[in-house]
């Protein structure tokens, strides 16, 4: 079947129905392809009430278009918002996220495209990058291809996957044609972005080690940083402090144990890292103005 769901290795990541919805919590992910398929391409139902993305990187491209709402999505320090029948372009290893605007819905299509694949055409991809927004050329034929692939209902259609696997090697075709940059000998891409390294190590070792208390000395020692200015430094790159990042982590891990285990309010709080309930009880009330059993039973109206 050629709509795969993400598959993600390293670290927690969800993904829960309720009537039809899909609320999915992206993590750091490592994405593997079935050889056979030059992309995967997922179809996203989400809702700012539950979507709490954090900020995440992979090493292949992908192409986010918004089939209806709007979408908020920063990337590399910046943040666009995306409007329906637009799209934006993440590189290997954009530190992103995307979300629906607060207090919306968003229909999505997420097509994360295949360096394998595409090294079959172009020897040099790991030391490209795609320029999509300053290419006249290929923008307006990329978002017709992309409402194609949207239109294309898999469930109800056998052969869909013959449509999609030719509307994607179409979007391969114009990004190689018309939007390829080459890398500075350094790695750095020809129009510099903000240093991610240390934040997306930093981020790596967070996501690993979320469920056990991480002290500051212990996270900036990783990166070789002294804990003041790896403060500073984390807080301006992600935009929220260390504890912040750690605190919302555990929330929605917590959260999510209790829709998919069943978990208790007490377990879900040492199962994921808080010191104690009330913790878990304050974080939840300061995201979402509510207690977890209460959080829990909203979504479970809905």
């Amino acid at each position: 079947m050629f709509i795969l769901i993400l598959i993600y290795n390293i670290f927690t990541v969800f993904s829960t129905f309720f009537k039809g919805e899909v609320y999915m919590n992206y993590k750091y992910e490592i994405i593997n392809y079935d050889k056979n398929l030059p992309a995967k391409i997922m179809y996203l139902n989400l809702s700012s009430d539950t979507h709490k993305t954090e900020l995440h990187w992979h090493r292949e491209p992908e192409i986010i278009y918004v089939v209806s709402g709007e979408a908020e999505c920063p990337q590399n320090g910046t943040t666009k918002t995306v409007s329906e029948g637009d799209f934006i372009f993440f590189n290997s290893e954009d530190v992103h996220l995307v979300r629906p605007i607060q207090g919306t819905n968003a229909k999505l299509v997420c097509i994360q495209l295949s360096f394998e694949y595409m090294r079959m055409f172009c020897k040099p991809i790991d030391s490209i990058i795609f320029d999509v927004t300053s290419r006249p050329q290929a923008k307006p034929e990329i978002i017709e291809v992309l409402k194609q692939i949207a239109e294309i209902d898999p469930g109800h259609d056998e052969y869909s996957p013959l449509l999609q696997i030719s509307y994607v090697n179409k979007i391969y075709y114009l990004l190689m044609k018309y939007c390829i940059c080459f890398r500075r000998a350094s790695n750095s891409v020809i129009i510099p972005k903000r240093d991610f390294s240390y934040a997306k190590t930093a981020i790596a070792y967070i996501n690993e080690n979320f469920k056990r208390e991480i002290p500051l000395d212990e996270i900036s020692s990783v990166v070789n940083l002294s804990p003041s200015y790896f403060s500073k430094y984390f807080k301006n790159v992600t935009q929220v402090s260390f504890s912040e990042y750690l605190a919302n982590l555990r929330l929605e891990n917590a959260i999510q144990d209790m829709l998919s285990k069943n978990s208790t309010v007490s377990a879900a709080a040492i199962e994921n890292g808080f010191a104690n309930v009330k913790s878990f009880i304050t974080q939840c009330k300061k995201i979402y103005g509510c207690t977890p059993a209460q959080y829990k039973k909203k979504l479970l109206n809905r």
